[in-house]
C-alpha cells in the first residue's frame, strides 16, 4: 500500500517566489540559509552559543572506531617484533647489548609502531569508507608492507641502528599477516553492526524518483556499505536533458513511497538550501542517484556548498567511470585537453604480472602435484572417462584458447545441457549454473566444492593463455551476447581467480558478476591481486557458491 511521505520545507513562508520563472528552478534562490536556520542561528548568538560548521561531519562511532583501528595496528606491530625476538631471541640480545645507541630496543619498538602507522596512513587506509572496504582494504594492507620496509630500512641506516638485517624483513611481514587478520574482524564486527542498523551514516538521496526508488533498494540489500537513508530529494531534469552540458535546468519532483519503509523518509525540495538543511537533520552524506551530471553547474555548485558544511558528497557513478584513472590537464592556451591513464596497464606492470603468474603457478603445480594425481585416479576409476575436460575459450582481445580442467561431469553432460536449460528457465543467463546440477559427478561435486577440479589451468598460465587474477575465461557463446560495456573484460587475460571466485562465485546474479569484472578491469593492481589470492583460499576452503 502506497502511503504518502513527508514533505519538508523549513521556510516559514513555504509560497514565497524565489523571483524567477518557475520553470527555470534555479539552484541558488538568493541565499544558503532557510528562514528557519537564519532565525534559529539568531537565537543561537543572543544565548551566546557557538556555530560549529562540522558539528555532525563525523559521527562519534567513526572516530572511535578508526582510533581503536589505530590503536590495534600498533598493537600488531608490536606483537609482530615479541614474536620475531620470541623465535630469532639473538636479535633481542644484540639490540640489548649494543652500546652504540642508548634504548635499542625501545627505540626499536617505537620505530616499527610508528613507521606501520604511517605506510598504513599513505595508503589512505584510515579514510573514511575504508574501514568497511572489501578486498581493496587488504591491497591497501599489503601495499603497507612495502612502504614500511623502506622506512625501517632508511630509518634504520640514517639513525645508524645496528638492526639485524633480517628484523627489517621479517617484522614488516608479521606485522602485515597479523593486521589482515586484525581487518577482517574489525571488519566482519563493522558489517554486523551494520546489519543491525548501527554504526552508519545518515544520507539523504537525491535523484529521480525512480532512482530513489533503485538505490535505496540497493542500501537495504547492500548494509554493508553503511549509507543509512534520513530523507530523499526528488528531481528531475526540466528539459530533458541528461547529459549534462552545464546549464541543466532541475526541478523538485513528487516522491510516492513504495513501501513503509520508504514512508518514513523525509521530503525535501531541491534548492541551495538543500545543504543546510542536511546539516540541519544532521546527515552525513548526500547520495547523488541519478539526474544531475557530473560535469554540469549545478553538480559543482552543490558539491562545494555541502562540503563547505562539512558534509561529504557521493554520486552514483558508471563503473566504468574515468574516476579510476590517473587525470593529467595539458594546459596548452590554444587547446586544454585532459587526458587520462591506468596506470596499472604500463608495460612495467603488466611484466611483473606475467612474472608472479610463472613463478606462482610453476610453485603451485609442483605443490599440488600429489593432489592432482588423486584427483586424476578418481576421475578415471568413477566412469572410466577421461580424466580432463578440454573446452573453447574466450581469451585476451577475443584470442580462443583450450582451457583444461578436471573432468567434473557424465560425459553426456552436453546433450542434456539443453533440456536442463528449458526445465529450470535459465536460459538467458550467460553462465549457466544449477545448484543441484544431475551432470555432475560423485567426485566432481567433491572437487567442485574445493575447485580441485580447475589445478590443470595453472599449466593455461605458463603458457599465458591465462593470468592466475582475473576475469573468468567465457565460452564464444556468452561473448557473442556482451554488451559494449561487458566486452571490456576481453582486454585483460581471463584467471582462475578473481573478484567473482572470492565474492560469491555462482550465487551471484548476472549483473552483480559483470559488475564485478569490469570493476577488477578499471582498478586491478598487483597487490590488489595478491589480496585476492589470499581471500581466494579462505573462499575455496568455505566453499561459498560453489556448485
Amino acid at each position: 500500500m502506497q502511503v504518502p511521505s513527508t514533505q519538508i520545507n523549513l521556510d516559514s513562508d513555504s509560497d514565497k517566489s524565489s523571483g524567477s520563472d518557475s520553470s527555470e528552478a534555479p539552484f541558488f534562490d538568493g541565499t544558503y540559509l532557510s528562514q528557519a536556520s537564519t532565525k534559529r542561528f539568531a537565537d543561537q548568538n543572543r544565548s551566546g552559543a557557538k556555530l560549529r560548521i562540522f558539528d555532525y561531519a563525523v559521527p562519534t562511532w567513526s572516530i572511535l572506531y578508526n582510533a581503536t583501528l589505530v590503536a590495534l595496528d600498533i598493537l600488531m606491530s608490536l606483537w609482530a617484533a615479541a614474536f620475531i625476538f620470541l623465535i630469532r631471541p639473538e636479535a633481542y640480545t644484540f639490540l640489548l647489548r649494543n652500546e652504540k645507541f642508548d634504548h635499542n630496543v625501545f627505540v626499536f619498538l617505537l620505530l616499527i609502531a610508528a613507521a606501520w602507522i604511517i605506510s598504513l596512513s599513505a595508503t589512505h587506509i584510515y579514510a573514511r569508507h575504508s574501514m568497511g572496504g572489501g578486498y581493496d582494504m587488504y591491497e591497501k594492507v599489503l601495499t603497507a608492507l612495502f612502504y614500511d620496509f623502506l622506512i625501517l630500512s632508511t630509518a634504520s641506516y640514517i639513525l645508524k641502528l645496528d638492526i639485524p638485517r633480517s628484523m627489517t624483513v621479517f617484522v614488516p611481514l608479521c606485522t602485515t599477516l597479523l593486521t589482515l587478520v586484525e581487518r577482517w574482524l574489525m571488519r566482519r564486527s563493522l558489517h554486523r553492526h551494520r546489519r543491525n542498523d548501527e554504526y552508519t551514516y545518515a544520507t539523504i538521496v537525491a535523484g529521480s524518483p525512480e532512482g530513489i526508488h533503485t538505490v535505496l533498494k540497493q542500501l537495504r540489500v547492500n548494509k554493508s556499505i553503511g549509507y543509512a537513508p534520513i530523507a530523499v530529494c526528488p528531481i528531475v531534469c526540466a528539459d530533458g536533458d541528461f547529459a549534462g552540458k552545464g546549464e541543466q535546468r532541475i526541478e523538485s519532483a513528487v516522491f510516492v513511497p513504495q513501501d513503509e519503509d520508504e514512508a518514513k523518509l523525509q521530503v525535501l525540495p531541491f534548492n541551495s538550501h538543500l545543504p543546510e538543511t542536511a546539516k540541519y537533520l544532521k546527515a552525513q552524506t548526500v547520495l547523488i542517484a541519478d539526474v544531475i551530471s557530473r560535469d554540469s553547474e549545478t553538480a559543482r555548485t552543490l558539491s562545494l556548498a555541502i562540503e563547505a558544511m562539512g558534509i561529504e558528497l557521493a554520486l552514483s557513478v558508471s563503473v566504468a567511470d574515468l574516476g579510476g584513472s590517473s587525470l593529467r590537464l595539458r594546459n596548452d592556451p590554444t587547446m586544454p585537453v585532459l587526458t587520462a591513464r591506468l596506470s596499472q596497464y604500463s608495460l612495467t606492470t603488466r611484466v611483473l604480472k606475467r612474472l608472479i603468474d610463472i613463478v606462482l603457478s610453476f610453485c603451485a603445480l609442483v605443490l599440488s602435484s600429489p593432489i592432482m594425481i588423486w584427483v586424476a585416479v578418481r576421475v578415471k576409476h568413477e566412469d572410466g572417462g577421461p580424466i580432463f575436460f578440454v573446452q573453447k575459450r574466450i581469451g585476451l582481445y577475443g584470442r580462443p584458447f583450450n582451457m583444461y580442467k578436471f573432468r567434473s561431469m557424465r560425459t553426456d553432460a552436453e546433450q542434456i545441457k539443453e533440456q536442463l536449460i528449458a526445465e529450470y528457465g535459465v536460459g538467458d543467463r550467460l553462465l549457466f549454473k544449477l545448484k543441484v546440477d544431475p551432470r555432475v559427478t560423485t567426485i566432481g561435486r567433491l572437487i567442485r566444492k574445493f575447485s580441485l577440479d580447475e589445478f590443470p589451468q595453472f599449466f593455461n598460465v605458463l603458457k599465458g593463455d591465462m593470468s592466475l587474477v582475473g576475469p573468468r575465461p567465457a565460452l564464444p557463446e556468452e561473448v557473442i551476447k556482451y554488451g559494449t560495456l561487458y566486452s571490456s573484460r576481453l582486454l585483460v587475460k581471463p584467471g582462475i581467480t578473481g573478484i567473482w571466485q572470492i565474492s560469491g562465485r555462482s550465487d551471484l546474479s548476472q549483473q552483480q558478476s559483470e559488475f564485478a569484472d569490469v570493476s577488477y578491469i578499471q582498478k586491478w593492481s598487483l597487490t590488489g591481486d595478491i589480496a585476492i589470492l589470499l581471500k581466494t583460499v579462505v573462499a575455496v576452503l568455505r566453499g561459498t557458491g560453489s556448485y
